[in-house]
């Protein structure tokens, strides 16, 4: 498998440290020092399907698609969907005017959807049934935020990112996904709609999981820390991506940040940094990303990807 076309997308409403400090007790000084955030969007009058669609449309221009006959599946990556049925993804095929005979399914994996989703992608594109599939990950989380926990509420924005994936004899994909089964450290009830996270154990798990995932993966791909061009981690905390780096010996220039822009946008955060990373002349064909996911579940994922 590889990546052909990368996009992202964001909610209208920027808001930053200072708008928080305004209605919580917050400053911005307290969150950039606990997380790296400065700002995040917010999507007020969009809902979580406009920005996948948007970012879907983004990926399909970068990626030169322009017969949407092309396209075999979509899978959107989301825990915060518009309705409980039908499926975001559902909505963003027809808006694109895909055709009647696609795979259209949302996974909800929260913050390692992604990885999840492109999971599955490479495992249909084995079966060469599928030619193209869109994977997008897409949270609008501002709607399950009420906005007065300094602990929580300060991390999250809504945003959403794609890339376009095709079978190919010269891509590479390899995955390792897995749950440490805990439904009280991070969570959003569907009837009390509201995160609750318990940031200590989270950041806990994250900092001794995400180099454990990384240097398991490097094993079985056989890859040298040397041979991969990009380190894309889930953009849930400045402090944890650093310590992890550090952990691995891995100098900062290989990874990519945008956390302070966007907070943690969940599923959509790994697809977002990528479409950031598009725009800015940083990948090209042939290039080696690893990208790590870990959140509500808790869930983790690594995947190491050829564009």
């Amino acid at each position: 498998m590889k990546f052909i076309g990368f996009g992202n997308a964001h909610g209208r409403k920027q808001v930053t440290n200072y708008d928080l400090s305004n209605i919580m007790d917050t400053t911005d000084e307290w969150i950039r020092k606990k997380t790296g955030i400065e700002s995040r969007w917010f999507a007020e009058d969009e809902t979580n399907a406009d920005m996948a669609y948007s970012a879907a449309c983004n990926a399909l221009e970068d990626a030169d698609i322009k017969d949407m006959e092309e396209i075999d599946g979509i899978i959107v990556c989301t825990f915060t969907p518009d309705r409980a049925t039908p499926s975001v993804a559902n909505e963003v095929a027809g808006r694109l005017n895909l055709k009647e005979e696609i795979l259209s399914i949302d996974i909800n994996g929260a913050c390692s959807g992604f990885i999840y989703g492109c999971t599955v992608a490479e495992a249909l594109l084995r079966t060469e049934r599928y030619n193209k599939i869109i994977v997008v990950g897409s949270e609008r989380i501002s709607q399950v935020m009420p906005l007065y926990d300094r602990n929580t509420d300060v991390l999250f924005g809504d945003a959403a990112g794609a890339v376009v994936c095709t079978g190919s004899n010269d891509g590479y994909f390899i995955s390792k996904n897995g749950l440490i089964a805990n439904s009280e450290a991070l969570s959003c009830e569907r009837f009390d709609p509201q995160i609750k996270m318990q940031g200590q154990e989270v950041y806990r798990f994250a900092v001794n999981k995400v180099p454990e995932l990384v240097r398991g993966v490097l094993k079985e791909s056989r890859f040298d820390g040397s041979e991969i061009d990009w380190f894309v981690f889930h953009q849930a905390n400045e402090r944890i991506i650093k310590s992890s780096m550090e952990k691995l010996g891995i100098p900062m220039e290989k990874t990519f940040l945008n956390i302070q822009n966007f907070g943690n946008t969940s599923a959509a955060s790994i697809p977002v940094v990528l479409g950031d990373m598009r725009k800015k002349g940083l990948l090209k064909e042939g290039m080696k990303v690893l990208s790590v996911g870990f959140g509500a579940g808790l869930t983790y994922g690594v995947m190491i990807c050829k564009l």
